[in-house]
């Protein structure tokens, strides 16, 4: 290594999620203990940074008798606490950030990793995991001493002190470290420890060898692996977008966590108990984002009350910004910033976050409507940190190429179905193309569960046959040799190589396996989506929106 290099691993007792964990016995030792020779048998210096406080004592302890150095410093202010821990250090030592409840890096892995940010010019380099192949959980993160110095005397906001990087990545040259190997994706196990059923699945992978610090990272992937195939549990298909980010080709809906909704539920709001089983189990399944808006009833609460912090780590969170009816179009600017703000604070209150992963105008009017200023304000809360990315639920090509026009929309939701033909206007397939960028989701793929039902369901409406077109759907189904009319469906959608992933909204966990197992069957083929554009009627407008099936039925 051409500059000095020191392993920094992040640890504390104090975690709600596995109290005193990092003290855990795992590969025959504590795991804090495991954590630091597996990072260090290159030969690299490691330093365990933990906090002052009185319940951190047993952890400096026990790392000092096994000869390990340890930095004592602030508990919330973690950035400030790797600054006073790497002190000593030149501006240009590399430090390779890692955290407690991260057993699989090993001095290889480091090796690899800082080996690849040498021969950069970057000032991040890190895993961004599960993305890039390994394992959810397995991260590692690298930047110079100076980077960290400068974002300790630039940065006033509580996240980004508590999560040490943000301000680094936001401001410095970053870029994602991928798997050398791509044909070994295993971005659908999991090793992080943050619960007892991760301790339980580690304990089991590291059973049997006879040197767990020694042991190669790939070696206890392939074990970790191994256990998730030993399940009966569906996995939910991913894919590679252009940011290099491994996304779930579904997304969970959270409507109807929040209200009744939908011409298919006849159920209603799940409990609270329904629908926290649903979230554990669509993240268990691998489902990275949930869908949800400040319109949806009481989902935000919901999910904030029910993702514990073992899974908010791992999934993203979509929300909507108020429909902000009661903004009249002559309100003047401070006015519409005001009510942004308090729609956005209200989504963290509501979600438990500090901070927003995906923020989409709920309208796509709103863009322009008071000269801006709704769409710049949620702009300056992306560039403060507040908002990761910012985009838009459109209801029509027309409003998803003019938002595709916008440089600073990151994410774009459509609805789009077998039958709604105005998906296939080449302006908008241009527009498309032209952004690679844009993460495009897909939300009533089943027209709000229309494209379920039975004929006599249908809104009736003068010259459209709902019998006929159901009847149609169905012998290509079969002819195409479909389990379903709703797998026809879903995998028309997931055969369109512009849409990333579909919003399906659900109830309960016995629709999430269904939809699973719809999801393991591949999507059509091109020529399957050929005839289908070419055989299938074009439907009214009417039909292809909701909003307007109560007044079809009068």
């Amino acid at each position: 290594m051409s500059a000095p290099v020191i392993i920094v691993i992040q640890a504390r007792l104090s975690s709600t999620r596995l109290p005193g964990k990092a003290l855990l016995p795992l590969g025959g030792r504590p795991t804090i203990l495991l954590c630091a020779q597996r990072a260090m048998n290159t030969g690299l210096p490691v330093l365990i940074a933990t906090s002052d406080e009185q319940v951190d004592d047993p952890l400096a302890v026990a790392l000092d008798a096994a000869g390990i150095a340890v930095f004592r410093g602030s508990r919330e202010d973690v950035l400030n606490r790797f600054v006073m821990a790497t002190e000593g250090q030149s501006d240009e030592t590399l430090v390779v950030r890692l955290t407690a409840n991260n057993v699989l890096p090993d001095g290889s892995f480091i090796d690899a990793i800082l080996a690849t940010f040498e021969s950069s010019d970057l000032d991040y380099l890190g895993t961004d995991c599960p993305d890039g192949g390994f394992p959810s959980g397995m991260s590692a993160e690298i930047f110079r001493v100076s980077m960290l110095r400068l974002a300790d005397k630039t940065t006033e906001s509580a996240f980004d002190r508590e999560h040490v990087t943000p301000w680094i990545r936001r401001n410095g040259r970053a870029a994602v470290y991928w798997a050398p190997n791509p044909g070994e994706n295993r971005s659908h196990c999991r090793c992080a420890l943050d619960d007892f059923n991760d301790y339980a699945r580690l304990n089991v992978a590291f059973q049997g060898s006879e040197n767990p610090a020694a042991t190669a990272w790939q070696d206890l992937a392939a074990r970790l692996e191994l256990l998730s195939s030993r399940t009966d549990e569906l996995r939910c298909p991913s894919i590679k977008t252009s940011d290099g980010r491994i996304r779930s080709r579904l997304t969970l809906g959270t409507v109807q966590l929040g209200m009744p909704y939908g011409i298919a539920n006849r159920s209603g709001m799940p409990s609270e108990n329904e629908s926290r089983l649903l979230l554990q189990n669509a993240i268990d399944a691998g489902i990275s984002a949930v869908d949800t808006a400040r319109a949806y009833g009481v989902a935000e609460e919901r999910l904030g009350a029910l993702l514990s912090a073992a899974y908010r780590d791992r999934i993203s969170i979509i929300t909507k910004l108020d429909v902000l009816s009661e903004i009249p179009d002559s309100a003047p600017r401070d006015w519409v910033r005001s009510a942004v703000d308090a729609s956005v604070y209200r989504s963290c209150n509501a979600l438990r976050a500090k901070r927003i992963d995906t923020l989409l105008l709920h309208r796509w009017a709103h863009h322009d409507a008071w000269n801006g200023a709704a769409w710049g304000r949620l702009l300056e809360m992306k560039q403060d940190g507040l908002l990761e990315v910012i985009g838009a639920s459109v209801s029509n090509p027309v409003e998803a190429i003019a938002a595709l026009d916008d440089a600073h929309l990151g994410h774009l939701q459509c609805p789009v179905n077998i039958l709604d033909w105005r998906w296939r206007s080449e302006a908008f397939l241009q527009a498309v193309q032209r952004r690679p960028d844009v993460i495009i989701h897909a939300r009533s793929v089943l027209l709000q569960g229309l494209l379920s039902l039975e004929p006599a369901a249908w809104p009736r409406m003068s010259g459209f046959d709902a019998r006929s077109l159901c009847s149609m759907l169905d012998k290509i189904a079969s002819d195409f040799g479909r389990l379903d009319r709703i797998d026809l469906c879903l995998a028309y959608v997931r055969a369109l190589p512009w849409v990333t992933s579909l919003v399906i909204g659900m109830e309960h966990s016995d629709q999430l396996r269904v939809n699973l197992r719809y999801m393991q069957t591949p999507p059509l083929d091109t020529d399957q989506v050929g005839l289908i554009q070419d055989s299938l009627p074009h439907v009214s407008e009417m039909i292809l929106n909701p909003a307007q099936w109560k007044q079809a039925n009068e």
